[in-house]
């Protein structure tokens, strides 16, 4: 297993990071159990969560592992979605950032996070405010990095200003959904961390395993299990993006890119968003435990560079094509792994 540091910051985690999204859903607590425990064996020593993961379970889930491996993971949390019938039980404002971030702290059953992050932006909340609780959870030691996820690179950009203007502990890390068939990062958000020495902890990468030729014509429905059947809480967030002709054409590609280069198309597509210098970890999540003993053995993979840059090129010719692809055009010129603008 290979570490990077988080951005710019002396924290070394595991390139692979275990999403926790599941522990407590699909995936029993026993089962959660058994794959962190792989996971760890294997080399992995980073954990992401959220307190809206399986209405809170994913936390105690995550908690009851790391009780006896406190000194080795580094645990990452998020906070931001309704725990509460009240107004204020949503967002980041200040007062409900320092109730999240205690009762996160109960749940996993530590007195700390190594990460906690904004889940996604709070438009009613003002960024100075947000920034300011933030600063105060590292001051208090409830937390020792504070980042973000789903932010755009011009939304961190503000958030970093913010945090500057105050002398405020400053974000390291973002968290965005990047993969071969969804590089919205690669317009703005990568190059600003790059420039700004920001960790990308990327979640996504296989696509919810659409990558893996799981679903093979979009006009058949799903069966049950996986991320893209009824049962699974965000199915339509899969769905709404991949669950179209143009990306079940370019899966098509992909897959048979994989079988020319003879890698398996996990290892394609977890060795392609890795190959990406802005990437400081990679979030996957495994429902079983068979997953994860798979996911372990791809990342291991020897996949050879023409087998990314070919799979680049698919990503290249869907980006204009794809429904969800935002209606802003920029002459792009091409780092083997990041678009920007020219």
């Amino acid at each position: 297993m290979d570490y990077k540091r988080l951005g710019k910051t002396g924290l070394k985690v595991s390139e692979y990071c275990i999403g926790g999204d599941n522990f407590g859903g699909q995936t029993s607590a026993e089962e959660s159990l058994r794959i962190m425990e792989v996971a760890f064996d294997a080399g992995v020593n980073f954990i992401d969560t959220a307190n809206s993961y399986c209405d809170g379970l994913s936390e105690e889930n995550v908690g009851r592992f790391v009780k006896t491996r406190r000194s080795e993971a580094i645990v990452a949390t998020k906070g931001k979605s309704q725990i509460g019938p009240g107004p204020n039980d949503v967002g980041v404002n200040k007062k409900y950032v320092m109730k999240a971030i205690d009762d996160s702290l109960k749940r996993l059953g530590t007195d700390y996070v190594d990460l906690y992050q904004i889940h996604s932006p709070d438009l009613t909340t003002p960024i100075e405010e947000t920034v300011e609780a933030y600063n105060d959870i590292v001051r208090s030691g409830k937390a020792r990095y504070i980042g973000v996820s789903n932010f755009s690179g011009a939304q961190l950009v503000e958030a970093l200003w913010a945090q500057d203007k105050n002398g405020f502990t400053k974000f390291k890390s973002v968290q965005p959904r990047y993969n071969l068939l969804y590089r919205e990062a690669e317009r703005e958000l990568f190059p600003a961390c790059l420039d700004q020495g920001v960790g990308a902890i990327v979640y996504s990468p296989q696509a919810g395993g659409f990558l893996l030729g799981k679903h093979r014509d979009f006009k058949v429905e799903t069966s049950a299990g996986g991320r893209f059947s009824d049962d699974f809480k965000g199915v339509n967030f899969y769905k709404n993006t991949y669950w179209n002709e143009p990306a079940f054409n370019a899966m098509e590609q992909f897959l048979s890119i994989a079988e020319k280069y003879n890698v398996s198309p996990m290892a394609l597509a977890l060795k392609w968003v890795r190959s990406n210098p802005a990437v400081s970890s990679c979030i996957v999540g495994a429902r079983t435990l068979e997953q994860i003993q798979q996911n372990l053995i791809a990342w291991e993979e020897n996949v050879p560079m023409e087998a990314i840059n070919s799979a680049t090129t698919i990503g290249d010719n869907l980006w204009d094509t794809v429904p969800w692809k935002p209606q802003i055009h920029f002459n792009v010129t091409a780092h083997p792994q990041i678009r920007t603008q020219g």
